[in-house]
């Protein structure tokens, strides 16, 4: 099933879920990437880190199946669905899209 992204209200805050886990060699790798986007869009982005072993109901509200994952919420919908380790430009690429 593909999900078409919704373009959202340009007044509200996006919302960043990172999925990780202590031992994802991934993960360990985004880190910088994802701690670089919270300072650079603080005033805009909210940024929120979960692993997935510590919160797997969280993890399974979300289907969260692979770490690193990431989901971009605005107006408290999901408009985008990461499964994978993505890098600054393309993760800035699409914070920009929806902000």
């Amino acid at each position: 099933m593909v999900i078409e992204p919704i373009k959202p209200d340009s007044n509200s805050k996006l919302e960043l879920l990172v999925f990780e886990n202590n031992w994802c060699a991934q993960c360990y790798t985004q880190q910088p990437i994802i701690n670089a986007i919270r300072t650079k869009y603080a005033e805009q982005l909210k940024v929120t880190t979960f692993n997935v072993e510590a919160d797997p109901e969280l993890s399974a509200d979300y289907n969260i199946k692979s770490a690193p994952s990431i989901i971009v919420k605005k107006n408290r919908n999901v408009v985008e669905r990461i499964p994978r380790f993505i890098d600054k430009e393309q993760l800035e690429t699409i914070i920009r899209y929806y902000l």
